[in-house]
């Protein structure tokens, strides 16, 4: 559309009542100049009838139709009188000067047709520029509710835009375009631009600067324009890395599940000859007096007792028992726990810190249970530690407050040690039983821990970064708070 003249733009400014106050003041001022000079110069007169435009231009560019028409009809109707003052009679000059007051009315219909014909236009344009706008903030918005990551490229495979999954899982740009150089994904681009075909990927691994690994399901579409002409591609990133977990974690059920049943088995075959093993050799050592004998048979006796250590703990882990259900304040567990390895700690050169809470929390459990659990995961960051005979073993609890959680409340228990950390290959394994990088370790303690918080209907999380230290973080539903009733 064509820009409008200075003039123009200039009356827009002025506001409409400002202008209907200029139109009657022009049209009284001029109208006034008609009548009050008896002139007979006709040239004056004519010279003063120009003028009349202007009210009219005025009035076309600020009410458009109407107020050009309405206008130019007011001003023959103040001039025309005048006409036949100053003529007299009725005569040909009159009729001219009667048609060419006429023309007051043309010019307002014509400059007022074209004025409103501007106005539509421009009215048109504004919807469709808002339409346009709602229409985009529609699709931004969209794009930002699915949790589908989504890149746009341009037909050069420039980078457009990304939406707000994409950026969540990359932070940044560059992070976008480094994936897509290491992943060789450019030239599928390039050929999906290029052949106007979909490509899918297999499913990456993507480890991101906070040092969690995504697992990415990737898919590349070619963007087609209203003629079907290849205008750029799409690639849309899936973050299935909780699917992946969740897989991880049912193959962990079935596979505690099986070793379950096999220890329950294994268990009661070796207890009963580990008894008569042990009632022998405490027969021989009491009826014999070579001293070296007495000595193995005291070996005996050690390797029997953690024998029976490991039968005891797959038992445990096999045929769990049942949960006695009572309300427990976090604060008294947590003071409990501190005096049962307080004095360990500091025996082995470190410091144990429960961090004070500022209120008090009742769960519903088995406090003998969940002590276990946390007692569990106390002795393996203390033992973490042990070697470097320094170093902070701290406990603190926090409430998870985020809107997904709606009414279930949950308090966060985070245990964090100093020590070596684990190494990447063997988080994955760290709730197999029997996994232990320990010299004297039965690899039970964690997946028992775990299995405690869990039939607690909690979460158990760990982080673990080498040469930094371990986080254990719990997440435990709660009844009420202090100051709360309970429930």
């Amino acid at each position: 559309m064509k820009k409008k003249t200075r003039t123009a733009q200039k009356l827009d400014m002025i506001p409409n009542k400002r202008a209907l106050g200029v139109i009657i003041l022009m049209l009284i001022l001029v109208t006034a100049f008609h009548y009050f000079t008896g002139s007979r110069n006709w040239q004056i007169h004519d010279f003063f009838r120009r003028l009349y435009y202007f009210p009219i231009i005025i009035g076309a560019f600020k009410f458009r139709l109407k107020g050009a028409l309405v206008v130019s009809v007011l001003t023959v109707i103040l001039y025309a009188p005048h006409l036949l003052i100053y003529f007299g009679e009725l005569n040909m000059e009159l009729v001219n000067q009667l048609l060419e007051a006429v023309m007051f009315v043309v010019l307002g219909l014509i400059t007022g047709y074209l004025v409103e014909e501007d106005y539509n236009a421009r009215r048109g344009l504004e919807d469709q520029v808002i339409k346009v706008s709602n229409l985009e903030k529609y699709t931004r918005n969209l794009l930002n509710s699915i949790d589908t990551g989504v890149v746009a490229f341009g037909e050069e495979g420039d980078l457009q835009s990304m939406n707000k999954e994409a950026c969540r899982i990359f932070q940044s740009p560059e992070n976008l375009h480094r994936f897509i150089r290491s992943n060789q994904m450019k030239e599928k681009l390039h050929q999906a631009i290029k052949t106007g075909k979909n490509y899918s990927g297999a499913e990456i691994t993507y480890k991101n600067k906070r040092g969690a690994l995504l697992f990415l399901k990737t898919t590349i579409f070619p963007v087609r324009d209203v003629t079907e002409e290849i205008e750029g591609a799409v690639l849309m990133i899936e973050d299935v890395s909780l699917f992946r977990e969740l897989e991880e974690q049912v193959r962990r059920g079935e596979r505690l599940a099986a070793v379950g049943e096999l220890s329950s088995g294994v268990a009661h075959e070796i207890r009963n000859p580990l008894g008569i093993i042990k009632t022998i050799s405490q027969s021989i050592k009491e009826e014999n007096i070579d001293e070296e004998i007495k000595e193995s048979l005291e070996i005996i006796e050690q390797e029997i007792q953690r024998a029976n250590k490991v039968v005891e703990g797959l038992l445990d882990f096999a045929k769990p028992g049942k949960l006695t259900m009572e309300k427990i304040s976090i604060r008294r567990l947590l003071r409990d726990l501190e005096l049962m390895t307080g004095k360990l700690a500091e025996q082995k050169g470190l410091r144990l810190i429960v961090e004070p809470m500022e209120k008090d929390y009742i769960i519903e459990g088995d406090s003998d249970k969940l002590k276990q659990g946390l007692l569990n995961l106390v002795l393996n960051g203390i033992q973490a530690m042990e070697e470097a005979a320094t170093g902070i073993l701290r406990i603190q609890l926090t409430e998870v407050k985020t809107e997904e959680l709606q009414n279930r409340k949950k308090v966060q228990l985070i245990i964090q040690d100093q020590g070596d950390g684990i190494e990447p290959e063997n988080c994955k394994k760290i709730y197999d039983p029997f996994f232990t990088t320990k010299d004297e370790g039965t690899g039970l303690g964690l997946s028992i821990t775990h299995r405690i918080i869990e039939e607690h209907q909690g979460s158990l999380e760990i982080r673990s970064e080498v040469n930094k230290g371990t986080r254990v973080i719990i997440e435990l539903p709660y009844l009420s708070k202090e100051g709360e009733a309970n429930a």
